[in-house]
């Protein structure tokens, strides 16, 4: 994984000192002496990662954070500060002036490299996303917490001899984080599907927490969750941030710092949480109807597609229906369109309800609908046909003042034989034709197609 990393720090021999922590045949590594030089070479080319000295000479790093973020070409890039291990007040100021995480200055190679590879982890799945996302929203554990945040649920997991005096794991009521202890076997057989973040304890002696990381990452409660992992093991095993955790720090973390890492892997968690949300929303939005609630033309058509391949791998019997609406014109005249519009969805959630959970319906064009059945005889798609039109001309609606608008269907019905071998469209085209009977026959009927149904599927399409 390449990526541009910049260390900024006054002392020489502590840029050197890090620099040969870092695997510069992966990194690029570029030095700087103070912030101003940094800033110029941000400006020229802006690094996927800055670590700098907490004691650099002039250094206003809430204001350096900010610049960074309010520039485009910079506003990705994770500002991590080097600080003592013993500076603990100095490792929670670093956070709350907008960095996105500390390290030991005298950190092992292994646990700076497992960092850098997270960050670019993190920093590449921005970048996948960043089209999705509002311009200019900043990432990492700067954001301030909201004055009415949601409570945040952090499950402490650990080994069934934890001292709970190892680590400061309560929390003031002004930090809105609320803490469950839990055992890592009872996280494993069953994960708290209310918590946010899950704290794994590792132990010394045992690899429990690292099963329950690989456990918790593909439960299906606790798979979005955050993870992060409390651990002194650094450089002896492989990293816990490379198993997937979302973040470490050691067992001398203070109860202010493992707060604020709460706090901000909670904002990732629900920050995801919106993102696949509104992704969803607008999948959904692309494959139904606006009007109706049912499948629109692009989800029929990519139905149909789908139909066609398993029907040519797995031949068997299938249906087509084609309903529309008997007199749509008449009742749009007599009461407006907005009634019109009133009916069509009752119409099309009435017969809805009265489909198989495999069975397909989709608004086909304006007042007509088409449905798909699978593994039905000829009197078997009769018999539902029968059933969608005596349900919706038993239910009239109510539209304004009181007034019921008693709607009628026509259907037309092509089936298939498990050795027809023909496609979806011949179907729906001899459906259609049915259909065509129906309505001169004097509709609120059924017809069903006879004869043959052609073309068949061309011999090109078996097994695609």
């Amino acid at each position: 994984m390449s990526g541009y990393v910049l260390i900024i720090d006054a002392m020489s021999n502590r840029r050197i000192h890090l620099r040969s922590r870092l695997d510069t045949v992966a990194y690029q590594v570029d030095l700087a002496e103070t912030q101003a030089e940094g800033l110029a070479k941000i400006r020229q080319d802006a690094p996927d990662v800055v670590i700098i000295a907490d004691d650099l000479p002039g250094l206003k790093l809430r204001q350096f954070c900010r610049a960074l973020r309010a520039s485009p070409v910079s506003q990705l890039t994770t500002v991590v500060v080097a600080v003592r291990s013993e500076n603990h007040s100095a490792r929670v100021s670093a956070l709350n002036d907008g960095a996105h995480d500390v390290i030991d200055q005298t950190a092992d190679a292994t646990d700076v490299k497992a960092r850098m590879r997270s960050f670019l982890r993190s920093r590449q799945f921005l970048e996948d996303t960043r089209a999705h996302r509002a311009p200019q929203q900043a990432h990492g554990m700067s954001e301030a917490i909201p004055e009415f945040a949601p409570r945040i649920i952090a499950t402490i997991v650990c080994a069934a001899s934890f001292d709970e005096a190892e680590i400061n794991y309560r929390f003031g009521a002004e930090t809105g984080i609320e803490t469950r202890l839990v055992a890592a076997h009872a996280a494993r057989r069953a994960p708290d599907e209310d918590s946010d973040v899950f704290v794994l304890v590792e132990s010394d002696h045992t690899d429990e927490a690292r099963e329950t990381l690989a456990a918790l990452l593909t439960h299906p409660v606790s798979r979005h969750s955050r993870i992060l992992f409390v651990t002194d093991r650094t450089g002896k095993t492989a990293s816990p941030l490379d198993l997937g955790a979302h973040d470490q720090v050691p067992t001398t973390v203070t109860q202010n710092e493992l707060a604020l890492r709460i706090q901000r892997l909670a904002r990732r968690k629900r920050d995801a949480d919106r993102q696949r949300k509104a992704t969803t929303e607008l999948e959904h939005k692309a494959y139904v109807d606006a009007l109706t609630g049912l499948n629109n033309r692009t989800a029929l058509e990519e139905y149909l597609i789908g139909t066609d391949r398993a029907l040519a791998v797995h031949p068997r019997q299938v249906a087509v229906m084609i309903a529309d609406l008997d007199h749509f014109k008449a009742i749009n005249d007599n009461h407006g369109h907005a009634a019109g519009d009133v009916v069509l969805v009752h119409v099309a959630q009435t017969m809805k309800a009265h489909l198989r959970d495999g069975d397909f319906i989709a608004r086909y064009g304006g007042e007509e609908f088409l449905i798909v059945l699978p593994d039905v005889t000829p009197a078997q798609a009769r018999s539902v046909a029968n059933r969608l039109r005596d349900a919706v001309a038993d239910s009239p609606k109510a539209i304004k003042n009181g007034t019921y608008v008693r709607a009628t269907i026509s259907i037309g019905i092509a089936v298939a034989q498990r050795n027809q071998r023909v496609s979806t469209k011949a179907l729906c085209f001899a459906a259609d034709r049915a259909l065509y009977d129906a309505k001169r026959n004097g509709r609120n009927r059924i017809e069903v197609s006879q004869g043959a149904i052609r073309p068949a599927i061309p011999e090109h399409h078996m097994g695609a």
